[in-house]
Formats: C-alpha cells, sequence, structure tokens
C-alpha cells in the first residue's frame, strides 16, 4: 500500500473510532444500559386464580386476574418500587392491579384491582374489554398521571387517569375528547418526561407537555396541564399528524 492511501486509511479509522466514541457517549447521557436478565426471580408476577373481586358491572365474585398478568408500568414513591399491571379475568376483560417491592425484585401484589371497569360515566369505554397498557409518570407536584387503554371489545380509546398515592384513582376520560378524532383507534400514552435528581419528571417542552400514542402509526398530543390535550394536527389537511 501506498504512503499516502495508508496515511488515508490510518485517518479514516480514527475518525470512526473518534464517531463512535462520540455515539457511545452521547447514548450514556439519556440510555439506561447494563441490564441484566435475573432468571432465578423469573417470572416476578403469576396469575393467582385465588384472587377474588366483587366486579361492580356483573353484581358477581370473579377471578380477576386468572388468565393473565401483563403489560407493566413502574414508579419509585417512598423508596419502593410500585408496579401497575394489567390482568384478565376468564371472560377476557382487563383490570389494572398493584404490585410494590422494597427491592425492584420481589413483589407482593395487592388483592383486589386499583383500576377497573365500573358503573360510571366510562362504562361505555371500558365495557367489556376492560382497562389496559398503564403508562405512568409523575408530575413535578407529586401527582402521579396514569395513561391506558379503555377498551369497549370494539374500539380502543386512550385514556387518562390521575393519583396522589398510587392506591385512589380520578378518572379523566378520553384524551382525545373531541367528536372529531374520540371514536378513532387510540391507546399507549407515552408523556415526555426527564431525570430530575432521582425522579422521572413529565417535563414541558417549550411551554407545554407533550405525549406520543398510537399503534402502527405515533401521534403526538400537547398539553398545559397534564390533564387537557391538544392532538397535533397537519396544517395542510387538519388531520392528526403522525411522526
Amino acid at each position: 500500500m501506498k504512503p499516502a492511501y495508508l496515511l488515508l486509511f490510518t485517518f479514516f479509522l480514527l475518525t470512526c473510532k473518534s464517531v463512535d466514541k462520540q455515539v457511545d457517549n452521547t447514548k450514556r447521557q439519556w440510555a439506561m444500559l447494563n441490564f441484566i436478565k435475573v432468571d432465578s426471580l423469573n417470572p416476578i408476577l403469576k396469575t393467582s386464580p385465588d384472587s377474588y373481586f366483587n366486579c361492580p358491572i356483573s353484581k358477581k365474585s370473579i377471578k380477576w386476574e386468572e388468565r393473565n398478568v401483563l403489560n407493566p408500568s413502574a414508579v419509585v414513591k417512598d423508596g419502593k418500587v410500585f408496579l401497575i399491571y394489567r390482568a384478565q379475568d376468564q371472560d377476557m376483560t382487563s383490570r389494572l392491579g398493584l404490585a410494590t417491592s422494597e427491592d425492584g425484585l420481589h413483589f407482593t401484589k395487592q388483592t383486589e384491582p386499583i383500576l377497573f371497569p365500573a358503573e360510571d360515566s366510562l362504562k361505555k369505554y371500558e365495557w367489556p374489554g376492560g382497562i389496559e397498557d398503564p403508562r405512568i409518570v409523575e408530575a413535578n407536584d407529586g401527582r402521579y398521571i396514569l395513561t391506558y387503554t379503555a377498551y369497549d371489545g370494539k374500539t380502543a380509546r386512550l385514556c387518562l387517569a390521575g393519583s396522589t398515592d398510587l392506591k385512589h384513582w380520578i378518572k379523566y376520560g378520553p384524551i382525545l375528547k373531541s367528536e372529531k378524532y374520540r371514536d378513532d383507534w387510540s391507546k399507549s400514552g407515552a408523556i415526555v418526561a426527564e431525570l430530575n435528581g432521582d425522579k422521572i419528571i413529565a417535563t414541558k417542552i417549550n411551554g407545554r407537555y407533550w405525549m406520543y400514542f398510537g399503534d402502527t402509526d405515533l401521534f403526538l398530543a400537547s398539553s398545559d396541564d397534564l390533564i387537557h390535550w391538544d392532538i397535533a394536527e397537519n396544517n395542510e389537511n387538519n388531520t392528526s399528524a403522525s411522526v
């Protein structure tokens, strides 16, 4: 190899290593790295055929997590890990349960669900499919904001709930409240947050909170208060803008 080509090749290798190092450092600024599977403890949650719940709609005692436990979301409060998870009964109705842990590895479940379809104004959205896919974030005032999917057996609708203790919840209804979008298929809302000390807190960007949501496609919504949301639209045709 001629000296000029050798010099260029050496420069190319050094440049690639420098870029790789920059990319690696950038990743370490935001990525949660170095996870190790703890197979000796997995699964950390199992179905509980002996957990009963008096369903306010069917008016009978049901085994509310007999079929599945899945799709959890976690947050740290008072030094404990709170895991909110989806559970299904044999009729495929979903409800949200709560499990807590001192070490993030060994969890103790509450015997009854914390969020479930009831005889309220949201029954038409939540029954008989139930409540699915919890996504939780903490606000800077100590509130907890939960996005979830309400499923009536035909259409999934992204909904919102709030709590101060992770056990008692206020339902705020569908996030897409306008008649234009209310009956669209929507789910899986993730609110943008940042690491603030040892907490992950919902954060504003250019004066507003932002949420990604969707299924096959991803969409955006923004809010002033984490409760009332406006969907981002395409200015050319006034339809929801995918990202």
